[in-house]
């Protein structure tokens, strides 16, 4: 690599790890300061014992939002090279949705699968996949949690195109927006209200690429989900 190439390299570094800094003092600072808002409050001998158990109750909702934090920017920093093999790619994805049944119905969401009678197998890394559709998941979520007002609908549909198996993510939410369409899979983008790292999305991408796959967001064009549709996709085997 020439001297140029390098010092692009270390630019772009900089850049990232400024941006990771960033983010970090601005999610971590809000449940810092509540947790030691509420812990200081927590210290009057006088508090009455409802308020004890209102401010605790905050305080392990913050304390569980930092331990989200450290995970996700663990999972960035550490994304291990896959190990391809024949992966029945709908069976996992069926086995995913039925660990989030219980999210699902808090949410109060309408949640529609389509799968083939047959399996769609492709060549993929199971943990590799498994956590791309945990980010998609995750991304879907959050759609319902910060736009309570959208019909509560969403849909993951598994299908083969064009030699490769894929899995669709769609929702009925406002979708995104075309000015940060191009942003959406950057490090550390996020347009969650609720604060966040924006690695979800980014690590996604980079996992199915380097299982000879992507990951993809299109505009939905299916009826009665006219929000985002996130597509995995994977090589069959």
């Amino acid at each position: 690599m020439s001297e140029r190439g390098r010092l692009q390299l270390d630019g772009d570094s900089t850049q990232l790890v400024t941006r990771l800094l960033e983010r970090i003092v601005h999610d971590f600072n809000n449940p810092l300061a509540a947790i030691m808002g509420f812990s200081e409050l927590l210290l009057n001998p006088a508090l009455p014992p409802d308020k004890k158990t209102r401010y605790a109750v905050r305080i392990h909702e913050q304390a569980t939002r930092l331990s989200q934090l450290v995970e996700m920017m663990s999972s960035f920093s550490s994304i291990p090279e896959p190990t391809l093999a024949r992966l029945d790619f709908s069976r996992t994805a069926q086995e995913m949705l039925s660990l989030r049944e219980g999210s699902f119905a808090g949410l109060h969401l309408g949640f529609e699968s389509i799968f083939p009678a047959e399996s769609v197998v492709v060549t993929g890394d199971r943990n590799g996949a498994t956590r791309v559709m945990t980010a998609l998941l995750n991304n879907l979520e959050q759609v319902f949690k910060e736009n309570p007002q959208v019909e509560r609908k969403a849909m993951v549909k598994c299908g083969v195109e064009a030699g490769h198996g894929y899995l669709d993510f769609v929702d009925s939410g406002p979708g995104v927006l075309p000015d940060i369409e191009e942003q959406i899979f950057d490090p550390f983008f996020s347009t969650r209200k609720s604060g966040g790292l924006g690695l979800g999305l980014t690590v996604g991408q980079n996992l199915a690429r380097r299982m000879g796959g992507d990951l993809l967001h299109r505009r939905s064009d299916y009826p009665g989900y006219p929000g985002a549709c996130f597509r995995f996709l994977l090589p069959l085997a």
